[in-house]
């Protein structure tokens, strides 16, 4: 028998609403949003918002390459970072449900460690 996947929980970091989080736990998906439940997180530095993603175990959700990029190699004992591209996710209500499907998704198939381990993913449309 194969062993069981971890199940995933994410943060959502700044530049995603409130309301994507609380869609997503309606979906079923542990998620946290910065500009919700974790204000203290607004405006930091990634390095920060990563740290406290991963004591909460939690996966960053981002499209913030650059910057996560620079957080990752300061804290290699993150449980993982999902880049979603701009262009695909656009931060527009159909783009947003649109992500937020991918990742649901992503939750029912994700990627081995994601969640545990210092995975990083480009989060691609489940159309």
């Amino acid at each position: 028998m194969p062993p069981e996947k971890a199940k995933v929980a994410f943060l959502l970091d700044e530049h995603y609403p409130a309301w994507l989080a609380d869609d997503l736990i309606a979906d079923g998906v542990d998620a946290v949003a910065v500009n919700n439940h974790s204000r203290e997180l607004q405006g930091v530095d990634d390095r920060y918002v990563l740290e406290a993603a991963a004591s909460a175990k939690r996966a960053v959700v981002t499209e913030d390459v650059t910057t996560f990029s620079a957080a990752i190699a300061l804290v290699p004992g993150h449980v993982g970072v999902v880049y979603c591209h701009h262009a695909r996710f656009p931060r527009t209500r159909a783009g947003l449900n649109k992500l937020r499907k991918a990742l649901v998704a992503l939750t029912t198939d994700p990627p081995e460690g994601l969640g545990e381990h210092p995975v990083v993913w480009w989060l691609a449309s489940c159309e």
